[in-house]
């Protein structure tokens, strides 16, 4: 259950954060005409997002394929980038903007008719790549998990997304036009950075960018689990706090003085109900804090075995008995060549077969990689890059470097010919 609602609640807040910026922004403006085509492309996306998880199942497509990642990150990018600069020209005059709108509406009907493909085609592409990981990784993630549980958390966690959208729309009608402007602004360019370091990070893993292991490295860092919640609360925050801000300096202000009773008792009401308001507000972000917060205080996701040492035989090869291996447990091994260690991975697969590989890629070096505890693949310790396990010793980007192997019956067979041609690899690390 928990599981299923922080994966929901993850993918869904930042849907939620950049439709409430782009719905809050038409409402102020006078554009709230244009709505209808945001939610057309939320509906639409999520529709295409529950056909796309079914689709990838079945047919067994990996959801993090780097193409298709890269491809649909770059295209977000492009489209909140995009978005952005809409708001930021139209923001420059947005007093008289909002002043003359009536008078603008029978002439203007063009742009506005471009402006509604933009908003459907930008919802689109920003809700359905987190709406079909969502469908998948779900399905992955709480796989021999209660059914019913998953469901429970699964809702809870599209639910509070969902009312954190609403809250959040509701608040920003009393905020300080300028400041909210600015602020949404910087946090949309953000956003957008981060899906374009991931497109290119994607790309750079199978090799499709030259890239070198340093700056994999930081691209890696801000990609992390632990980071991006941390910079999606930190996103969720700012404009918390500062319609917060707003409501406190509102507070200040008196009933009416001149006026009628009822007069008084309505403005009496206002005030509660934005009270109410409020008080979910920092409720609801309370609980979406506590919620990413926990992927953050959480011990570490993640198997790291010590390399255990081998031994060669006549032969000069090395033999390995794979009968107590769990499938899909990762395994490491240490081979001495010439004073120099050279970690290797070994793995026994799903179907019986092994897979076996270096402790190495081609771009982050000799690092080495660590395993998932809830998903069948390796990360990378540099780059923070996702392999398949039935993918190891593929090679190319940031695969293991391959590694020649052989069975024998239940013994997996290494000769030392291809540990000791790529010992030089490993020189860096033991001298």
């Amino acid at each position: 259950m928990i599981t299923a609602l922080v994966i929901t609640l993850r993918e869904g807040m930042e849907i939620a954060l950049v439709l409430g910026i782009i719905l809050t922004y038409l409402r102020r403006t006078g554009r709230a005409s244009l709505n209808h085509y945001v939610y057309r492309g939320l509906g639409l996306a999520l529709l295409l997002s529950l056909i796309g998880g079914v689709v990838l199942q079945i047919i067994g497509l990996d959801p993090e394929n780097e193409y298709l990642e890269g491809t649909l990150m770059a295209i977000g990018a492009v489209f909140v980038a995009s978005m952005v600069l809409w708001m930021w020209r139209s923001a420059k005059n947005i007093r008289h903007q909002m002043e003359a709108r009536m008078a603008k509406m029978m002439t203007d009907d063009r742009r506005s008719r471009k402006a509604a493909v933009g908003l459907l085609v930008f919802t689109f592409f920003m809700v359905v790549r987190e709406g079909v990981e969502m469908v998948v990784f779900l399905a992955a993630a709480t796989l021999g998990q209660s059914g019913i549980l998953t469901v429970i958390g699964g809702v809870f966690g599209v639910g509070l997304a969902t009312l954190f959208a609403i809250l959040f729309i509701r608040g920003s009608l009393k905020i300080n036009l300028g400041r909210f402007f600015t602020v949404t602004t910087i946090i949309l360019l953000i956003l957008a950075v981060r899906l374009l370091v991931g497109s290119v990070h994607e790309f750079a893993e199978v090799g499709a960018i030259p890239m070198s292991a340093g700056i994999m490295k930081v691209l890696g860092y801000l990609l992390r689990d632990k980071a991006s919640a941390l910079l999606l609360t930190g996103l969720i925050l700012v404009p918390i706090l500062l319609l917060i801000w707003d409501f406190r300096r509102s507070e200040a202000s008196l009933p009416p003085a001149e006026g009628t009773d009822a007069q008084r008792r309505k403005w009496r009401a206002a005030r509660r109900w934005e009270q109410i308001w409020q008080s979910s507000l920092i409720g609801t972000t309370a609980v979406v804090v506590l919620a990413m917060g926990s992927q953050v205080l959480a011990s570490s996701p993640f198997l790291d075995p010590i390399p255990q040492p081998v031994t060669v035989t006549l032969d000069n090869d090395i033999s390995l008995s794979t009968e107590a291996w769990p499938p899909g447990e990762l395994q490491k091994f240490t081979y001495v060549a010439g004073g120099d260690e050279v970690r290797f991975l070994a793995v026994k697969l799903v179907d019986g077969s092994m897979a076996t590989a270096l402790d190495a890629c081609q771009i982050c070096g000799i690092t080495g990689y660590m395993q998932d505890r809830n998903e069948p693949i390796a990360i990378c310790k540099n780059c923070n890059a996702p392999i398949p396990i039935n993918t190891l010793g593929r090679g190319g980007g940031c695969n293991p470097l391959p590694l020649s192997s052989r069975m024998e019956g239940t013994t997996l067979v290494i000769p030392t010919e291809g540990l000791e041609s790529q010992a030089h690899l490993f020189t860096k690390e033991t001298k």
